[in-house]
């Protein structure tokens, strides 16, 4: 595609006039629209009140529909959770409660703490599969599994290395052999396609601070028909129950409450109504633009940015070489130079990259260019001669 359309969409971001920024895996920058969806909501809160309390609601439940779409599931499925921890700790209580007996989850060695710590903190063993040259097969997730093994928690990207992990694949053997998946797409939606019922996926969390360009706006949470029905939530906020037939709020007292069969029994209160209209922006943007033209970019970004890396004296962490493993994030090690100093000296020439395990993580977005590109690349040259 003729880099003057994404000039335009360039345009959309302001952050492109200030930084080389290659930081998205950590916080995506916001488009104009989304910034100006949050404000007029904002400006209607301080105008208005709550007088369009119920409008508000009204846009949250179409949202809801929208990206139920997405993943090809009901909206009924899916709720919003303030981030993939809460989510996850929803899920390990309700395991824990609803298991009667010793059971283990399986995981990957380089997931992000909230895939994990839910879990490990209810007492359920969780045993880690280490990585080969940051890879990880099939075959080895399901080699750890025995007899006691219930399910497995794991990204479908690393927030760190960037591998891209076969979901479909894994999912239909571990749907085969009656496991529970349970997915963190956080580095993976919406850039890349999820299908909760062609993967198999028993319960899912995205938070979309990371690539839905809206800032903190919660966490997109699904739980399958199935899962809710074996493990019902073992809490409750005022909107996970029933209300009496004549009030919307369950204002009966002594009684046994009745949980929301759907998704909604994960509803504790009240969410922040005008950052969801930040991330309804968002997600409208980013179809506006094309889920597939945006892959194909960052794609195409990451494999300039590789072939520039392959120039220095760095090492590729990522597991690179196969584009079916690839994502937006690309890890690497200076051979002979600090990578925390690289960071450091990066910022001060307007380039924003990360420090992740001890080791230089750089994400393309697709409002990057070629040119910032060689400025980072060019940078880190600069870097690593100064430091030998």
């Amino acid at each position: 595609m003729e880099e003057t359309y994404w000039d335009e969409i360039r345009e959309e971001f302001p952050v492109t006039q200030n930084l080389a920024y290659f930081q998205s895996a950590g916080m995506s920058p916001m488009p104009k629209r989304v910034l100006q969806a949050i404000t007029e909501a904002y400006t209607k809160l301080s105008h208005f009140g709550d007088m369009y309390f119920l409008e508000d609601i009204t846009r949250s439940d179409k949202l809801r529909e929208k990206l139920a779409k997405m993943i090809n599931t009901s909206a009924s499925n899916i709720c919003f959770a303030h981030n993939t921890s809460t989510a996850f700790n929803f899920i390990a209580a309700a395991l824990k409660r609803g298991t009667p007996f010793d059971f283990n989850l399986v995981s990957l060695m380089d997931e992000f703490p909230s895939s994990h710590i839910p879990f490990e903190f209810q007492g359920i063993p969780v045993k880690f599969v280490k990585p080969v040259n940051g890879l990880y097969s099939i075959e080895s997730i399901i080699d750890a599994v025995d007899e006691k093994t219930m399910g497995v928690v794991c990204s479908h990207v690393q927030y760190s290395t960037g591998f891209r992990l076969d979901v479909e694949k894994l999912g239909k053997t571990l749907n085969e052999m009656d496991l529970l998946f349970i997915v963190n797409a956080t580095q993976a939606f919406p850039i890349y396609e999820v299908d909760v019922e062609k993967m198999h996926i028993d319960v899912l969390a995205v938070s979309f601070h990371k690539w839905g360009l809206c800032g903190v706006a919660g966490t997109l949470f699904y739980t399958s028909e199935g899962f809710r029905k074996m493990y019902p939530n073992p809490m409750a906020g005022w909107l996970a129950v029933k209300p009496p037939s004549d009030d919307f709020i369950p204002t009966q007292k002594n009684t046994e409450y009745e949980q929301f069969e759907h998704a909604g029994q994960y509803n504790f209160g009240t969410m922040n109504f005008q950052a969801l209209a930040g991330l309804d922006a968002a997600i409208d943007f980013i179809n506006e633009v094309g889920r597939e033209k945006i892959r194909e970019r960052i794609s195409y970004l990451s494999g300039y940015l590789i072939e520039g890396l392959k120039r220095l004296p760095v090492d590729i962490l990522s597991p690179v070489e196969n584009h079916a493993t690839r994502s937006a994030i690309v890890l690497i090690n200076l051979k002979k130079a600090d990578n925390a100093g690289a960071v450091s000296f990066l910022q001060k020439q307007g380039i924003v990259a990360a420090v992740r395990a001890g080791n230089l993580r750089i994400a393309c977005n697709f409002f990057n260019n070629t040119e910032e590109i060689d400025r980072l690349v060019n940078a880190l040259a600069l870097f690593c001669e100064m430091e030998t």
